[in-house]
């Protein structure tokens, strides 16, 4: 009996290891194709002269791997959280298949096509996450945290892998809790993450792309490259990830033709290394925000 329980202890640790390794190798292959993507598109039509191996990138090829084992799964959480929340908040009691029968609950907006549906949930997701952005570079507590996706002094695509897994976690909850009530199809809200985050590694990308007119509809590298902007006319500004009219409508909207000088945190440095900007936000005392 003894030997049988080690073999199914022995039998679960093997189970997990080769999942965590599967993890691990996944992540690797990303890290791998995505790298190949904007290298080429970095060098194409860089947007500035600067090295590719920064003297930060291991930090944030460290990030990359910790946002698919912790930063993700702790956003995961954190919109469960949230949908649990807000089934209680709509008269469902929780009880086997409460969740899953709110989501799955007949409204208006599900019998749009799914189209229609995409198109207004990214507006509507990119509205929450304008006024969330907001509200990380308005209150300090907060700032102390989102101040770590902005301590790059050189900005490309693999700095966007830098979120404070505090940072994204209360994003998503937000997000979650004020979308799921408008009754979007769960495939549509399944859809419009993974959108938003893969056109934020465009965002931060070291290329010049000339929008155009479009600079006025759809968020540019160079839009974004001035949300973080270490100077002072670039702070508290352009914080739409994907319609750049929030920003207009709102006066926060900031494109001039030149680019930004300098990147990072106006006024301080932050340490460096994945372990210590984990630590940094829970003992920062003076840490000068980015106003408004």
């Amino acid at each position: 009996m003894e030997i049988e329980k080690r073999d199914l202890n022995r039998g679960r640790l093997e189970g997990v290891s080769r999942r965590a390794m599967g993890k691990l190798l996944g992540i690797a292959v990303g890290l791998w194709l995505l790298s190949g993507v904007f290298f080429t598109l970095e060098t194409l039509r860089p947007a500035r002269t600067q090295p590719r191996w920064r003297r930060d990138s291991k930090t944030d090829v460290a990030y990359f791997f910790f946002t698919g084992v912790v930063t993700r799964p702790v956003g995961t959480l954190a919109a469960v959280v949230a949908l649990v929340l807000s089934a209680l908040v709509a008269g469902y009691q929780m009880r086997p298949g409460a969740v899953q029968a709110y989501i799955q609950e007949r409204t208006l907006m599900r019998e749009l096509p799914v189209l229609v549906q995409l198109v207004v949930g990214l507006f509507l997701a990119d509205f929450i996450g304008y006024w969330t952005h907001r509200g990380f570079h308005r209150f300090r507590t907060l700032w102390r945290f989102h101040a770590v996706h902005h301590s790059s002094e050189d900005l490309d695509w693999l700095s966007s892998a830098r979120v404070h897994p505090v940072n994204a976690a209360i994003s998503r909850f937000l997000l979650v809790l004020l979308l799921i009530p408008f009754g979007f199809d769960v495939k549509v809200l399944g859809t419009v993450g993974p959108l938003l985050t893969l056109y934020g590694l465009f965002l931060h990308a070291n290329v010049r792309v000339p929008f155009g007119p479009l600079r006025y509809l759809v968020a540019s590298p160079a839009f974004h490259r001035w949300h973080h902007s270490a100077d002072e006319r670039g702070m508290g500004k352009n914080f739409a990830g994907l319609f750049p009219v929030l920003d207009l409508v709102f006066g926060t909207f900031h494109l001039p033709s030149e680019g930004p000088e300098r990147f990072g945190v106006a006024g301080e440095r932050l340490p460096d290394g994945l372990l210590r900007q984990m630590w940094y936000p829970f003992r920062a005392r003076r840490l000068r925000r980015a106003a408004e």
